[in-house]
């Protein structure tokens, strides 16, 4: 019996003691066009939005490659194709993920054809978990809290994404989707984004009326990530955003020029280290 609980306890210790399983992984896949953000511990992932359609196939392989077999959340920020784009890929391959959504009322007339058809999908999915701001969940030691949005207020989808602070001990990261510096201005006005945070996800892309200097000035990332849509050269972010992104961040990393980018969040320290597949 003893032996037993030593050879326990000695498994124990190793298995706390690696890295990839220890930290949280956070990884901003390069879907191409739109958002995925992946959270990783241990073989067991929560997904930040879903890319466009036709990336679908490979995000799913970069979520296998990042040794994760069991999805338990599956967030939608909001309906927009380059962020709920591989919602039926997804829920093929993970049935059993619980799907976050917004509950944005939409009307119909006012959206297009596929962000409606992602609507009445998601509406009838028996996994449906509506969050607002306030809202919380845990999920294997890390706090997923949703800051925004709170109420409905008009037929902007940016507007009502699902802003994310995501913390786990020491380290923070905050995943603003689509928001724009409307948001950005309420969640300073609400003392609900003091800095400094590990880790900043832009909001739209670093597109311009994202990323308000007060907001930076509240925020102060060791590390910000912009998440660039490279394949429509339209939604590139605007170069005052991404200067302003510059000098509020301790280090800037764009998706277009680094790829996929996979970070590290330790529970006892508040700066994001790189990691790997």
């Amino acid at each position: 019996m003893r032996k037993a609980l030593a050879i326990l306890v000695f498994l124990t210790a190793i298995f706390l003691s690696q890295p990839s399983f220890a930290a949280l992984r956070v990884v901003v896949m390069d879907v191409g066009q739109g958002l995925a953000i992946l959270l990783r511990r241990g073989s067991n992932g929560v997904l930040i939005d879903s890319g466009v359609p036709q990336f679908a196939d490979q995000l799913l392989r970069r979520i296998a490659a990042h040794g994760v077999t069991t999805l338990d959340y599956f967030f939608l920020s909001h309906l927009h194709p380059g962020h709920a784009g591989g919602y039926f890929r997804i829920r093929e391959k993970f049935p059993e993920a619980v799907v976050i959504g917004n509950g944005h009322p939409l009307a119909a007339r006012r959206q297009q054809f596929i962000v409606n058809l992602y609507d009445d999908a998601l509406r009838n999915d028996p996994k449906l978990r509506v969050m607002r701001a306030g809202d919380e969940l845990v999920w294997r030691g890390v706090t997923i809290k949703v800051l925004w949005p709170a109420t409905y207020f008009d037929q902007d989808l940016n507007r009502h994404s699902l802003v994310l602070m995501v913390s786990y001990g020491e380290s923070r990261a905050l995943l603003m989707a689509d928001a724009d510096n409307y948001v950005e201005r309420r969640l300073v006005e609400q003392n609900a984004v003091p800095g400094p945070v590990s880790l900043l996800v832009a909001g739209h892309h670093g597109m311009r009326k994202s990323s308000d200097a007060r907001f930076l000035d509240a925020v102060r990332p060791r590390i910000t990530v912009i998440p660039v849509s490279w394949s429509i050269p339209l939604y590139h972010p605007d170069d005052a955003v991404v200067a302003r992104l510059a000098t509020a961040s301790g280090r800037l990393l764009r998706t277009d020029d680094d790829g996929e980018i996979c970070l590290e969040l330790a529970a006892d320290s508040d700066t994001p280290a790189d990691c790997r597949p």
